[in-house]
């Protein structure tokens, strides 16, 4: 898979273990966004040019947000001092065969917003307990 940001000063390209969309809709996804959730794949040995225009900034104790320094486009979601692990769908040069399969923090979802009925569904409870078993096991 590859892609780039508004301005093609930042490029990628990666590696998707699966076809599946995550939606997300924590607080925080939606002012990063501007809207709705953010709409992200997991990706794997990921390659970017132009790191150079790369800003981040960490939003909370464990999670980094990175953004084109040129032209603002939303980029990555890693944890800190990791590898990069979802970049947003609207990134992607090609995203034919892909689907919405999961929704996470959907208690944050705005009414506004229907569900994606045929994704897996799960609340902000969840999710923490899955981030404090992650970071308990400290890899």
């Amino acid at each position: 898979m590859t892609g780039q940001c508004l301005c093609g000063a930042v490029r990628f390209s990666a590696v998707l273990p699966n076809d599946t969309i995550q939606a997300c809709h924590c607080g925080q996804c939606q002012r990063w966004t501007g809207g709705g959730p953010l709409l992200a794949v997991r990706a794997k040995e990921v390659a970017v040019e132009g790191e150079d225009h790369i800003r981040a900034y960490h939003a909370s104790a464990h999670g980094e947000r990175a953004f084109c320094g040129t032209c603002g486009t939303t980029l990555y979601w890693r944890m800190q001092g990791r590898s990069i692990t979802f970049l947003p769908v609207g990134l992607m040069d090609d995203q034919s065969g892909l689907r919405v399969g999961e929704e996470i923090f959907v208690d944050h979802r705005p009414a506004w917003l229907p569900e994606w009925p045929e994704a897996k569904q799960h609340d902000a409870a969840e999710m923490q307990a899955q981030l404090q078993a992650f970071l308990s096991k400290g890899s």
